[in-house]
């Protein structure tokens, strides 16, 4: 009965030190001399590029707008 005590005791010790050094919440500081990086310029050509894209999709779904007005007849406006 003594030596199951001991271990007993010796096992609930052991998991309260590890449970107690694990319990570290503190949140580490950002550093402060690091600046947020820069958001770089886009480039001309990618830019164009974009703006032509949504130009596109713009003409796609007004031709798809007048091809259903075209199949059921009705006017959805």
């Amino acid at each position: 009965m003594n030596k199951m005590l001991i271990k007993l005791t010796g096992t609930a010790l052991a998991a309260m030190l590890i449970t107690g050094c694990a319990a570290n919440n503190e949140d580490v500081p950002p550093p402060e001399n690091e600046q947020p990086p820069a958001e770089e310029p886009m480039d001309p050509d990618m830019e164009q590029d974009e703006n032509q894209m949504e130009d596109d999709m713009n003409k796609d779904e007004e031709n798809m707008e007048e091809d259903v007005e075209e199949d059921t007849g009705d006017d959805q406006q």
